[in-house]
């Protein structure tokens, strides 16, 4: 009696369209000979994922299950090229600002005092000598060394940002930060793997749960140059416009930072790339919206439902943009299912 399997592979022979054989060695020989491929046989379940198909695997569906998914051509996307996070409003001035600033107002105070002494002991002694000329030479000495005090003071606020017109106002009221200040501060931290790509300068939005639907636009002002070593994380600190003085120290802020120019790129909707057990990217990709091939992507940005596409198809290609999830079980499915 002839094998089962000894029949099925006569079939496959038919199949290719080779000339019978007689015993199962023959018939085994022929295929081998005649190359015949796996996916030429009408038997789907040979052709969906057979480990001897040539190309890419394939699933061939019928008119019913095609209706069950959705299919369109490989388009494009504008990705903005950002680093998002959370962060949270933070007091008018960094810590270090202000005790440079009360720094500065404190050598001014002293430069006016010095100042005072000096001319009021300058006058006494040129009056009648009622003063030691030592004495004089002690209030010229210390006016000298508040002076000193004061400029260094004011470079030191200078190096943190501030302007010339705005230490003279600090100097003159002798009140530090800006008073009615439209800007507010925004401290938050980054990861390690987002560092390279933040710079001072770089454009920033923020929301904030007290005001929904409402977008706050400032800058990078300060990346720290330390990290966390138990979080990797760095702080970064960015200048918010704030014109009505909504922000309070505080408020939590949800950011985002524009690292680069926006850029047009080969993207699918997220819901077509599927995330393989191996941890692949993959896509399912037709000619005729019957048969469809499996391909493997190199996958980059991800943003708002789509992904960009560096590798594995061409624009153009049609795509199963909705179900491929199921395509990919069937695939994985043994031929008893």
């Amino acid at each position: 009696m002839v094998s089962t399997t000894t029949q099925l592979l006569r079939q496959a022979l038919r199949a290719c369209g080779m000339p019978a054989a007689v015993g199962a060695s023959a018939v085994v020989f022929s295929l081998l000979s005649w190359g015949c491929r796996a996916d030429q046989h009408p038997n789907s379940n040979l052709r969906a994922g057979s480990p001897t198909a040539a190309s890419d695997p394939t699933v061939e569906l019928a008119a019913s299950q095609v209706n069950a998914i959705q299919i369109e051509p490989v388009g494009t996307y504008r990705f903005d090229a950002e680093k998002d996070g959370v962060g949270n409003i933070d007091f008018d001035e960094d810590l270090a600002i202000v005790q440079a600033e009360s720094t500065l107002v404190g050598a001014a105070a002293t430069v006016e005092l010095t100042s005072k002494a000096l001319a009021r002991l300058k006058g006494l002694y040129a009056a009648n000598g009622g003063v030691p000329q030592k004495e004089l030479e002690q209030a010229i000495s210390d006016h000298e060394t508040a002076e000193g005090a004061l400029e260094a003071a004011r470079d030191a606020v200078r190096v943190l940002g501030k302007t010339d017109a705005e230490i003279d106002r600090m100097v003159a009221t002798r009140r530090v930060g800006a008073p009615h200040s439209s800007r507010r501060w925004m401290v938050a931290n980054i990861t390690e793997s987002d560092t390279p790509f933040v710079r001072v300068g770089q454009d920033v939005t923020a929301e904030v749960l007290a005001y929904p639907g409402r977008t706050f636009h400032g800058k990078v002002s300060k990346v720290y140059a330390t990290l966390d070593p138990n979080t990797h994380r760095t702080r970064i600190r960015c200048s918010i416009a704030d014109p009505a003085q909504e922000l309070r120290a505080g408020m939590l802020a949800d950011f985002t930072i524009r690292v680069q120019d926006p850029i047009e790129a080969m993207a699918l909707p997220a819901d077509a790339v599927v995330r393989e057990g191996d941890g692949s990217m993959t896509a399912w990709v037709t000619t005729d919206r019957h048969v469809f091939r499996q391909r493997t992507l190199t996958v980059g940005l991800r943003q708002s439902g789509h992904v960009q596409i560096l590798a594995g198809l061409e624009r153009g290609d049609l795509v199963v943009s909705a179900g491929g999830v199921f395509l990919s079980n069937l695939l994985q499915a043994s031929p008893a299912d």
